[in-house]
């Protein structure tokens, strides 16, 4: 008995679809003042902070019921938001 692969088809037609072409977006492009000056950004991650800060964040956050990730986020959407204010 010889089993068909109903896929084959959907296959070949997933081929011959044309790929996006993802350049043509660029026109779209919004250019930034290189001129301006925009602090560094560094990404910061639980491997590459201080074990006592993680241990402090975690009382913070358990003297408020919350977990270390649902504290963190809230402050960071604090810091923005008066970030944002005080762009405005």
């Amino acid at each position: 008995m010889i089993k068909k692969n109903h896929n084959a088809r959907d296959a070949n037609r997933q081929e011959r679809r044309t790929k996006p072409d993802l350049r043509a977006k660029s026109k779209y492009v919004r250019n930034v003042n290189p001129g301006a000056k925009t602090p560094a950004v560094q990404i910061i991650t639980i491997s590459n902070v201080p074990s006592d800060v993680v241990d402090a964040i975690d009382e913070i956050a358990a003297r408020q019921d919350r977990s270390r990730s649902s504290f963190v986020r809230r402050e960071l959407q604090l810091i923005v938001a008066g970030y944002q204010a005080q762009a405005a």
